[in-house]
């Protein structure tokens, strides 16, 4: 098995890392990953899907219209997701960890998904879109804090497969939750529906703080064997 030197982030204590497929699911750190992607990923589906449907059978918009406002949750996406990269570096600069500034970053995203979970309580459709632009925002910026920890956790021969597995968990839990919201759609309507996204982004960031252990990455050095 390959060794090689170790380097720290800020001090932090270097930790063993898998280096097998078997030992990645095994792994603590793979878990405190793929869990709040598995429950963060339903808010980035219902957006992609049912922001138009949502501002045509509850607001009765026009197709122009629904082009027009449907958009700019996207556009604030991605202002969400250059501050998923900014905020972790300008923690960092103030004495953050490396792994806690994920942390923070992701918290603050799902903090902010309480803003789509108001959306019932709106009384029009421009308040109704600039919620769903909270959303997109928090979204994007929580999604990002997500994706980059495999790569802090895990070193060079199982980044890639940590970062596969989990992006499954994401994915088999939007699909998941997108069969359940036509159904509850129609039995219930569609404000219990956010209120569920933002629920499920916040009992992620609990499972993120819970799981997830400051550690460093590992570079081997190849050509040398224990």
């Amino acid at each position: 098995m390959p060794s090689g030197r170790c380097w720290s982030w800020r001090g932090e204590d270097v930790a063993a890392r898998p280096t097998t497929r078997t030992a990645v699911l095994k792994s603590r750190a793979f878990w405190g990953i793929a869990v709040p992607r598995f429950l963060a990923e339903p808010a980035w589906q219902t957006f992609n899907f049912f922001i138009p449907l949502f501002l045509v059978s509850v607001w009765n918009l026009d197709l122009k219209s629904v082009a027009l406002w449907a958009l700019m949750p996207f556009l604030a996406a991605d202002f969400g997701s250059l501050a998923a990269g900014l905020l972790p570096t300008w923690l960092m600069d103030r004495g953050a960890s490396l792994v806690a500034s994920r942390k923070i970053t992701m918290t603050v995203g799902a903090l902010c998904m309480i803003g789509p979970a108001c959306i019932g309580l709106t009384d029009s459709p421009g308040v109704a879109i600039a919620l769903f632009c909270v959303g997109g925002f928090a979204h994007q910026m929580l999604s990002g804090a997500l994706i980059t920890p495999c790569a802090d956790m895990f070193d060079s021969r199982t980044v890639g497969t940590a970062s596969g597995m989990a992006g499954t968990s994401a994915w088999v839990g939007g699909m998941l939750f997108t069969l359940l919201i036509g159904q509850s759609a129609d039995a219930w309507g569609y404000d219990p529906l956010f209120a569920a996204l933002a629920a499920l982004d916040l009992m992620a960031a609990v499972v993120l703080w819970c799981l997830l252990r400051t550690a460093t990455r590992t570079v081997p050095v190849l050509g040398k064997d224990e």
